[in-house]
């Protein structure tokens, strides 16, 4: 009996020891992803939040801090969760994704990521979803495409005044050289 209580013991202490271990990991991996400039969570695959950085509200303006058990559509909003409602079907079918949108409320560019919760050949358990503001992005993107457009039609400018140049300075010489020329009366 005695040795059964010591090894009881024994595995209690473990127990107890790897509780603390999975604690401290759980605290850190939530202070990594609080430290993240996106939105990191988790939906089942009733489409309900089951984690949350809690960055929801910083990527979206507007939308709850807390998720956490509300449904996607009272989370994000209609118009949000129907633009994204593709990606979700697709990613609790096994296909991940990414896409981006621009959210209506706010007017920013959202890039979100869908991964499917599964392991190995098991079931779907919910999705993975990992949402950034790529609004700056886009601007720049957009700025450069500009930029790209006006040193495009700065070059046909230049081409076609280069070529118009060479042209008249031909009917110029033409020109002067008629001008030589005696004529019949």
């Amino acid at each position: 009996l005695s040795a059964a209580n010591r090894e009881l013991a024994a595995t209690n202490a473990a127990l107890e020891e790897a509780k603390r271990e999975l604690t401290e990991m759980e605290a850190r991996s939530r202070l990594t992803t609080e430290m993240m400039p996106a939105h990191i969570s988790h939906v089942d695959r009733e489409l309900r939040y089951t984690y949350s950085n809690r960055r929801l509200s910083s990527i979206l303006p507007g939308r709850p801090l807390d998720v956490v058990g509300l449904h996607s559509r009272e989370a994000l909003g209609e118009a949000t969760a129907a633009k994204i409602a593709p990606s979700l079907r697709n990613a609790l079918a096994g296909e991940p994704s990414v896409m981006e949108f621009t959210d209506d409320d706010s007017g920013r560019r959202i890039r979100a990521a869908f991964t499917p919760d599964r392991i190995g050949e098991g079931p779907i358990n919910g999705v993975y979803i990992l949402s950034m503001d790529v609004t700056e992005e886009t601007q720049a993107r957009a700025a450069l495409a500009q930029t790209r457009k006006r040193e495009l039609a700065a070059q046909l400018t230049s081409g076609m005044a280069h070529d118009f140049a060479n042209l008249l300075t031909i009917i110029l010489g033409l020109q002067a050289r008629l001008g030589r020329i005696a004529l019949p009366e």
